[in-house]
Order: C-alpha cells, then sequence, then structure tokens
C-alpha cells in the first residue's frame, strides 16, 4: 500500500471502530507506542487493544489524519508523519484531542508508530511561564 492508502485504511477503520481492520496497516512484529506511552508490539496486540478503546472511551469517536510528511530511507522503508484530530462524542474522554504520530512504513505496512498528544506547552511546563517561553533545547539550561 501506498502511504496515503494506509492513510485512508486507518481513518476508515478508526471510524469504524475496527481493531482488525486498523491492526491489519502493521507488519506482524510491528510496534506501536501509544499516546500513554504503552508499547504494543505485534499485529494481534495492536488488535485487540485497539478494539478495546473503541469499545470503551472511543466508542463513537472519529478520527481524522493529515500526513504532515513523507521520505523514503532506501531499502523501501519510509518515515512518515501525520497529524491527528480525534473527536470523542460521550464519556471521559469526551471533547477532541490533536495528535502527531510518526510512522515507519517498510514495504507498505507500519512496522513502527509512535502517537503523541498534542497539549498546551505552558500546561506542561506546569505553568511556568519562563519555561513556557524557552525552546525545547534550552529546557536543560
Amino acid at each position: 500500500m501506498t502511504t496515503e492508502e494506509i492513510i485512508t485504511a486507518l481513518e476508515r477503520a478508526w471510524n469504524a471502530g475496527d481493531g482488525e481492520a486498523w491492526a491489519a496497516n502493521f507488519a506482524e512484529d510491528a510496534d506501536f507506542v501509544d499516546v500513554v506511552g504503552r508499547i504494543q508490539r505485534g499485529r494481534a496486540t495492536i488488535a485487540r487493544e485497539s478494539q478495546n478503546i473503541f469499545d470503551t472511551i472511543y466508542r463513537g469517536s472519529t478520527l481524522r489524519i493529515r500526513q504532515v510528511s513523507s521520505r523514503p530511507l532506501g531499502g523501501g522503508f519510509d518515515l512518515v508523519h501525520t497529524a491527528t484530530v480525534l473527536s470523542i462524542p460521550a464519556g471521559p474522554m469526551a471533547g477532541e484531542a490533536q495528535a502527531v504520530q510518526t510512522k515507519l512504513v517498510h514495504d507498505g505496512l507500519i512496522v513502527s508508530f509512535h502517537n503523541t498528544i498534542r497539549g498546551d506547552i505552558a500546561t506542561f511546563a506546569r505553568h511556568d511561564g519562563d519555561l513556557a517561553a524557552r525552546s525545547p533545547q534550552e529546557w536543560d539550561s
């Protein structure tokens, strides 16, 4: 599959609440780091864990995925960055969440996927205005 086909298939699977279809875009031995930092290894685990959230906290949610960039790395590998907007209609996570993802795609399947929630830098910096105003490279100074 092309990168665009993978993105379309992921979006369609999420919006259908179908964990198997979501995981079908991953290699059998893929690694997936979810938004809370859990490492899910293997297509079967990704399918099961995805179905769990589709049936619970993200029930009825809709996902929009936009490709930010893609570049070939050679050997059939592509580095892909996407941005998402997740709309959750009800429950403890109701509202809208934005995230960015890094995917390593090999021969039409995702072999690695890292999902990172987008948040407010001031909140992350615990409302420290000086820290929030710094660039990430200055955080350790």
